[in-house]
């Protein structure tokens, strides 16, 4: 995944020095320092969200979750990290977005038979299991999130998406080359290559997109909520139509806190902090 991210944003490094505009290429070491954390977390993140997948857990409740999640800890570690203040507009969205992960974790939704596009009754594990890696899988975003805004103002939004691509994909390799050398079968098919190729296409983009917003100066109390978050309402309804998924109305209730939720935090007044 984020080799192909790493390739995708150096052809676009490529092209802008192919067309001249090698002198907009700006870098300092605190930016590349803060690109390699981003791309540390972001390797973590994604590693424990196909982990979370892979247990079955139905997409429109792990992703609500991940992203909901990944809300909730940008907004406290903005305000404890970066000096970002919130008023109570914004905390009390913190609470929609933590009650609203607790609704969707617990919803007893059905899950797609993959390969198939109807809906069976195959059970996902306990919330026990699998609620830690996901919240895990949160907090590393968040703190990936964290790692650009600190980052976007001193370097190239596509030079850092292309360093923090390549650390993930070296960091994530090392890990694999791990669990080659202790003998462990390594399950894939074309499919899962192809899909892991477009994942890949989609978060470089992503990536290259966040440092952009970040760039411009946008608080991480808000930009994280809308960088990341609308994904709650795309990865519920996607997993719905792809996926033959489905929430029953105790998870929808928690979709619609979470969206309410970040929508608070986003439009929170507050300021930073003095000194940042």
């Amino acid at each position: 995944l984020q080799f192909v991210a790493a390739l995708s944003g150096t052809l676009l490094l490529l092209l802008l020095i192919a067309r001249g505009k090698s002198s907009e290429i700006f870098w300092d070491k605190w930016g590349m320092f803060w690109s390699t954390g981003a791309g540390l977390w972001v390797g973590t993140a994604e590693m424990l969200s196909f982990t979370v997948s892979g247990m079955g857990v139905p997409a429109t409740q792990s992703i609500p979750i991940i992203i909901g999640g990944s809300v909730l800890f940008g907004a406290i570690l903005g305000f404890c990290l970066l000096g970002e203040v919130m008023v109570c507009h914004g905390w009390s969205g913190v609470v929609m977005l933590t009650v609203g992960i607790g609704l969707v974790a617990t919803d007893p939704g059905e899950k797609a038979e993959e390969g198939s596009g109807a809906a069976e009754d195959v059970e996902a594990p306990p919330l026990y299991i699998w609620i830690g890696p996901a919240l895990c899988c949160a907090m590393a975003y968040a703190l990936y999130n964290i790692c650009i805004k600190k980052g976007s103002a001193s370097i190239n939004p596509i030079l850092g998406g292309v360093v923090l691509q390549f650390v993930a994909a070296i960091f994530g390799s090392i890990l694999l080359g791990g669990i080659m050398i202790e003998g462990e079968v390594l399950n894939h098919d074309n499919a899962g290559i192809f899909w892991a190729c477009l994942a890949g296409l989609s978060v470089g983009s992503a990536e290259l997109l966040s440092f952009g917003v970040s760039g411009m100066g946008v608080q991480a109390t808000q930009s994280i909520p809308i960088l990341i978050g609308g994904s709650v309402m795309f990865g519920a309804v996607l997993g719905i139509f792809m996926l033959g998924e489905t929430l029953e109305v105790q998870g929808w209730i928690g979709v619609v806190l979470l969206m309410s939720g970040i929508g608070l935090v986003a439009t929170d007044p507050g300021e930073k902090m003095p000194g940042h």
